[in-house]
């Protein structure tokens, strides 16, 4: 995918840079950014939506000896870019709690929102099958062995710390069963805006679920899905997702790439055979997720009490960046860092 991604991420400074400026077109490609006029305020919205949409920060310095092409390519090297199946959002010291992906299957853009927070262990982000080219297993089940094998192979034993953002409380939940009936213990898990009442999608209403999200998104592919949305049927749409020759525009490649994993992840079938986990849980509900769910809500908590045999601390946050800033977030933490710590010293 490093190919594909500097093509997006290409067409993405291209459009960062023209959003900037106000240009009804987008610069050239091997123009490089200091000959394209740029004044200050300009160089700071730049800086602002490149960690916004791409996680990177570069000084106006550096932007401005590199055209769009050659900061495509730089973005697509760095680290945080590279396919593969775990992220690490946060370092510290001690146990890493594993955070299993949402719907869209990626996890990288949790890193705006731990910018500058630092987190006193380690927290890494298991990423969907479909992101670094791998065949995504058709049941619940299935990816949580998966997922579960990743961790072990990490931290061959247990106790372990599991989370779940969103439709990953239901696979983060079957790895905690999965790793109990091995033997192991899950001493603690965490949950983001979670609903673990699991039930399998078409590939049209998954499809359909994430253009409705991507409309409101800023990333380069959302902006050009908005045009293609409302010319486009949701017939052709699926039929180009299904055409196995290769996408000739790049942000169209990541755009149509984007759709299939969480066409995937909806899709899944299994979770109705979780069983109480023997741990305490505490889930984070932010505002905007309380008001998607309004309907269901007394509904989607009474489900999630019944999961976890020590009980379900429930807390409320406005934003996904306030959980991790707050002190009960490093509290939850850092009690675990310090028991470590103690143990170690015994």
């Amino acid at each position: 995918m490093s190919n594909e991604f500097a093509d997006y991420a290409t067409v993405g400074s291209q459009m960062v840079v023209a959003e900037a400026m106000g240009l009804l077109q987008l610069p050239p490609t091997n123009v490089t950014l200091g000959d394209l006029g740029i004044i200050g305020a300009e160089w700071e919205r730049i800086q602002r939506d490149l960690f916004e949409i791409f996680h990177l920060r570069v000084d106006p310095t550096a932007l401005s000896v590199l055209t769009p092409a050659q900061l495509g390519q730089f973005i697509a090297d760095q680290p945080i870019n590279r396919p593969g199946p775990q992220l690490r959002l946060a370092d510290g010291s001690g146990t890493a709690t594993w955070l299993v992906h949402g719907a869209d299957g990626e996890v990288s853009w949790f890193l705006k929102h731990l910018d500058g927070i630092g987190l006193p262990t380690p927290l890494i982000g298991l990423r969907a099958p479909g992101w670094y080219d791998e065949p995504t297993p058709a049941s619940i089940e299935e990816l949580a062995a998966r997922y579960s094998d990743q961790v072990r192979a990490a931290q061959p034993t247990g106790p372990y710390r599991l989370a779940g953002y969103c439709a990953g409380a239901v696979i983060a939940v079957a790895m905690a069963n999965l790793l109990e009936s091995q033997g192991e213990t899950v001493e603690r898990m965490f949950f983001i805006d979670p609903d673990l009442r699991h039930e399998p999608a078409s590939r049209r209403d998954a499809v359909m679920f994430r253009l409705h999200q991507l409309k409101r998104r800023p990333e380069p592919a959302a902006r050009l899905l908005r045009k293609p949305a409302t010319e486009t049927t949701l017939a052709q749409v699926l039929e180009r997702m299904a055409d196995p020759r290769p996408h000739q525009d790049p942000v169209e490649r990541v755009l149509y790439r984007g759709l299939g994993v969480v066409a995937d992840m909806i899709g899944l079938t299994g979770g109705d055979t979780l069983t109480p986990v023997a741990s305490t849980a505490t889930a984070w509900f932010t505002d905007s997720y309380l008001t998607s769910i309004a309907e269901s809500k007394d509904k989607v908590m009474a489900h999630l009490a019944t999961m976890f045999s020590g009980g379900v601390d429930i807390r409320y946050s406005p934003s996904h960046t306030e959980i991790f800033a707050t002190t009960e977030f490093r509290d939850w933490l850092i009690q675990y860092a310090a028991a470590e710590t103690h143990n170690a010293a015994r």
